[in-house]
């Protein structure tokens, strides 16, 4: 009897140490000598408005990316970042995302840049056979940052988290960079004075020397130019005037090439607008004028302002206006236009038309 109590009771301490044995405390994950850094990002203020999605790349210690990312959380990201010297830039969408727009050297912070594409798809006119064009660019906003992640600023920085729980670390730091994307395109504006007005059926044009891109980490345009079509145009008769009216376009770019922005570091050729009038009779009529002097920054300007501020609120305009020899169309007949659908037989005083090609 005695030998069956000893035998219950060895058992019994089995059972107890084998239940004991089968007990695990949760895994826990920790993370030392990082910090836990936020990066907030304001797209509305300067940008306008939040994009679908947008590309963050940091730089430590050198030149090169080492962290890159792309999300649709357009506000805020959050990264672990050990010790070291950070560059930071951020633009909206990605690379592959941009059809008007080329990167090179993305994942240098020196040498990355923002280049226009050239236009595939057009059929040229008689008027600028061989030419190639640049596309206006869609919208592209950037931000860039630079910081430091110290060993002080990390001391005794130490998360135990539920290893299930690794990849959503609560959020403890204090480390947050606010940033504010600024644009980096711009318009041009075109306004014209034409004569003969009542002669013109629609109208299409280019423009030379407008800068091809832009540095992403240095806010500089490009030196490279290119030539960039203006093919949307809107025409207004001008009230109280015997057959005179404007016609008026405006175009996306990147704006003018670097050390170019003002007009005393332009020659006039530098910038070469041309006119193509296609006129009520089937004819095509050309007007060329070196502008290079006459385009101009609209305000905001001034030496205080950084590049980024100037670029943000200002657009390129030119005026084709008197005492400039602006276009003059002469009277045409238009018995033989019945090929043409647009609407041209009066140009109503004050009432605005799109007119293209």
């Amino acid at each position: 009897m005695r030998q069956i109590k000893r035998s219950l009771t060895f058992m019994a301490i089995a059972l107890v140490l084998v239940l004991t044995g089968c007990y695990r405390r949760p895994l826990e994950v920790y993370y030392h000598n990082v910090a836990r850094v936020r990066v907030n990002v304001d797209w509305e203020t300067y940008f306008g408005e939040k994009p679908s999605g947008m590309t963050m790349l940091l730089y430590k210690d050198g030149d090169q990316a080492t962290i890159s990312r792309t999300d649709h959380n357009v506000t805020t990201q959050t990264f672990n970042l050990s010790p070291g010297m950070y560059k930071l830039m951020v633009f909206n969408l990605s690379p592959d995302e941009f059809g008007s727009i080329r990167f090179e050297n993305i994942n240098s912070y020196e040498n990355a840049t923002a280049r226009a594409r050239d236009i595939t798809s057009r059929v040229r006119r008689m008027w600028d056979a061989g030419v190639r064009y640049m596309t206006d660019p869609e919208p592209i906003g950037v931000a860039v940052d630079q910081f430091e992640i110290t060993e002080e600023m990390i001391k005794d920085y130490l998360v135990f988290v539920d290893y299930r729980q690794r990849n959503n670390l609560p959020d403890t730091t204090d480390i947050v960079y606010n940033e504010v994307v600024d644009p980096m395109t711009t318009h041009l504006n075109v306004r014209v004075m034409v004569k003969g007005f009542k002669s013109m059926r629609s109208v299409e044009a280019s423009i030379t020397g407008m800068s091809d891109g832009f540095h992403m980490t240095r806010v500089d345009r490009t030196t490279e130019t290119g030539i960039m079509l203006l093919d949307s145009w809107n025409a207004t008769a001008i009230e109280g005037e015997d057959n005179k009216g404007w016609i008026t376009t405006s175009i996306s770019t990147f704006g003018l090439p670097f050390g170019k922005e003002k007009a005393e570091n332009r020659e006039p050729e530098e910038n070469v607008l041309t006119l193509a009038f296609l006129l009520k009779d089937g004819n095509v009529k050309t007007f060329t004028y070196n502008v290079g002097k006459i385009m101009k920054y609209l305000t905001p300007s001034g030496d205080a302002l950084t590049k980024a501020e100037v670029l943000r609120d200002i657009e390129v305009e030119i005026v084709i206006d008197d005492p400039i020899d602006s276009p003059d169309l002469p009277p045409v007949d238009d018995a033989d236009a019945s090929g043409f659908d647009a609407h041209v037989d009066d140009w109503e005083e004050g009432d605005t038309y799109e007119i293209s090609f």
